[in-house]
């Protein structure tokens, strides 16, 4: 076997010699490495390979004395298409500066050399462009492109990763466009135009389009509906968040009047809806059924008594929040220049009033008192569960007889249907108090019963109401049963009248119980299902049922005298 020659490359049955170019003036020269054609054999090759290697070091040795710098690199980052389009316009710079400063060709044959090389690479470009390159082949054709993207800043992409195999495939593509550009020139023509989808608008807007600054690729066509499809499919969001995207953009459709490019959607739009929802009566679709958002808007004011309006909270934190989400995906995905949601909120106005609060010690006496009595039906164990275990409405009538049962040897109800996120499916310990009281027989009654549900009937009325309505998230609809009958009708019975308490307060009054027990947040997050947002949510990432267990055993509700 023939001993490896410094500089000498064997390519099928081809020799060349290759001189890797400093990192310093890889931007000026446009390439990672300088290769000179030596014919097919190897003793001539060998003869030739000092000249071949002399010459590539006056290359590199003029390009650092006589090409202008570069201009500064680029420290921002890039998405995909700006990556294609810099590099296209960058390759061809380089392209110009090499001309003009006569280092085109230094061989001794420029134009053979030329179309050998070319001829080589433009194959090795369009089998990375095709998808069909290995990740090595792609790596040698193109890698030191991605590798300049990465070294300025501009990107951040794993070699071997989907993310790059795509980026490879992009900037093969337009380095085929870079080659062509070059032949052209050499021909004497200066004013090829791109093919590259990457680089032409395969729709130009009318030159009298007020947004045609805002359309920047073909997906600037898109409506906001493609835009919610595309970005759910990505996220696979839960059924509850799936559904507020789905009502965010019909209500915002409603009040623009029509289905609209995104590129044609104007922060002037998204600060008028905002403007907008602070008229819109809550649940306006079923206070007023085939209404649109303006024509809700403008029955309302006609009321006597006009409903009340959405908060500023779930003004910024549901509607404005998912369009901006929208709009920050258009504009990672090269569809948008900016968000014209960024920034847009309703202020505020600090309440005199919490809209909830909790049930006083003197309210648990009234609700657990005379008019609470056993045997316990299903209204009553909904009421002590959620109270004891603090979970939301939608939660505790899901709640399967297979999600009660003993892990360690704790008995738990685990939280494990749709929920309104993923922190919403938890373990949460059956209390003491529950046990007592009898949960543990409620459940076999059940069982022997043939149900399936620790509230069997608040379920059903919840999956038919869903179904009546053909809503997607059953969250809506169990509110309408046992939480309004607690509401409407045995909280006034028992004299709570105060309209700031309602079934809702029970899962208030159980977090607020938790920290007078001195529960730390973090476990307290975990039995009520909240996003624990604080550093130490960083590093902690289980909680031992055990723990749980003790945590929540640890409240007692002052005025619950029920035994």
């Amino acid at each position: 076997m023939a001993a490896k020659v410094r500089h000498l490359l064997n390519r099928d049955g081809r020799f060349w010699a290759r001189l890797a170019v400093p990192a310093a003036l890889r931007s000026r020269i446009g390439k990672r490495e300088l290769l000179t054609p030596l014919g097919s054999d190897r003793r001539e090759a060998l003869r030739h390979l000092p000249a071949a290697i002399a010459d590539m070091v006056a290359t590199i040795e003029a390009a650092r004395a006589r090409v202008p710098a570069p201009p500064p690199p680029r420290s921002r980052p890039l998405f995909p298409l700006q990556v294609a389009r810099a590099h296209y316009n960058d390759e061809l710079a380089l392209d110009t500066a090499r001309r003009d400063a006569g280092l085109l060709y230094l061989e001794d044959n420029p134009e053979a050399h030329a179309q050998l090389f070319r001829g080589g690479y433009r194959k090795a470009l369009a089998k990375v462009a095709a998808g069909h390159a290995s990740q090595d082949e792609a790596a040698a054709a193109i890698g030191w492109a991605i590798d300049g993207f990465i070294e300025r800043g501009n990107i951040n992409v794993t070699p071997g990763s989907p993310q790059w195999q795509h980026l490879a495939r992009t900037l093969a593509g337009i380095q085929l466009e870079v080659l062509a550009r070059q032949d052209e020139r050499d021909a004497g023509n200066d004013a090829g135009e791109p093919k590259h989808p990457a680089l032409i608008d395969k729709q130009a807007p009318k030159s009298d389009d007020p947004f045609a600054a805002r359309r920047i690729s073909p997906d600037s066509e898109l409506t906001l509906e493609e835009v919610k499809a595309r970005y759910i499919k990505e996220r696979g969001a839960a059924l509850t968040i799936s559904h507020e995207f789905d009502t965010t953009v019909r209500m915002f459709n409603e009040f623009i009047g029509e289905e609209r490019a995104i590129y044609r959607i104007a922060r002037a739009d998204v600060r008028n809806f905002a403007r907008a929802l602070t008229e819109l009566p809550i649940n306006y679709k079923q206070r007023f059924p085939n209404k649109t958002l303006p024509e809700g808007i403008k029955a309302n004011s006609a009321r006597a008594t006009p409903f009340a309006t959405l908060s500023a909270k779930t003004i910024n934190d549901k509607y404005l929040s998912r369009l901006s989400s929208l709009f920050n995906w258009s504009v990672k995905n090269d569809a948008l220049p900016d968000n014209p949601a960024a920034g847009v909120k309703i202020e505020a106005v600090k309440a005199r009033v919490a809209p909830r609060v909790n049930f006083s010690p003197d309210d648990l006496t009234r609700i657990f008192g005379e008019h609470f009595q056993r045997p316990f039906g299903e209204f009553e164990w909904a009421i002590l569960v959620s109270l004891f275990a603090g979970t939301r409405a939608s939660e505790t009538a899901q709640i399967k007889l297979d999600s009660i049962r003993h892990e360690r040897g704790i008995l738990v109800f685990r939280i494990e249907e749709e929920t309104k996120n993923l922190n919403s499916q938890r373990v949460i310990p059956v209390h003491d108090t529950l046990i007592k009281l009898g949960i543990e027989d409620h459940v076999k009654a059940l069982r022997t019963a043939g149900q399936m549900h620790l509230f069997p009937e608040w379920y059903r009325k919840g999956v038919e109401a869903k179904e009546r309505a053909a809503r997607k998230t059953l969250n809506l609809h169990f509110p309408r049963f046992l939480p309004r009958r607690f509401n409407v009708t045995y909280l006034p019975s028992v004299g709570i009248v105060d309209g700031r308490k309602t079934w809702h307060s029970l899962r208030h009054t159980f977090r607020t119980a938790l920290e007078l027990a001195g529960v730390e947040k973090a476990v307290a997050d975990k039995l009520t299902g909240h996003a624990d947002a604080s550093m130490a949510a960083v590093y902690t990432h289980a909680t031992s049922i055990e723990n749980l267990k003790t945590s929540i055993d640890r409240i007692t509700f002052d005025g619950f005298q029920l035994n």
